[in-house]
């Protein structure tokens, strides 16, 4: 009976520790200029709009830098979806520098 209590909590390290490997591994940031903010309120919008995305995991924006800081899932979504997400929004994503 103490085996198999021992097994089964191997079991359950071994798949929860697969299982922070695979969300860590196809992580992605990216950081994008954006034209035509005028305020907070504009930096808010399209904040909003990025979180709304499948695969976007945080975002910082800033009406002040002009950029936009998003960390994503590199599997679900591109530097080029990610732009045309903020260029949906009425604003222009003009470039970026991706790291993985």
């Amino acid at each position: 009976m103490q085996k198999r209590k021992m097994l089964a909590l191997l079991l359950i390290t071994i798949v929860m520790t697969l299982g922070v490997v695979a969300v860590s591994a196809d992580s992605a940031t990216t950081t994008i200029r954006i034209e035509g903010m005028h305020c907070g309120n504009c930096a808010a919008s399209i904040k909003k709009k990025l979180m709304a995305t499948e695969g976007v995991q945080d975002v910082e924006v800033s009406f002040e830098k002009k950029e936009a800081v998003i960390k994503f899932d590199d599997q679900k979504l591109t530097v080029a979806k990610l732009r045309e997400i903020i260029n949906s929004t009425g604003f222009k994503a003009v470039d970026e520098k991706s790291t993985k």
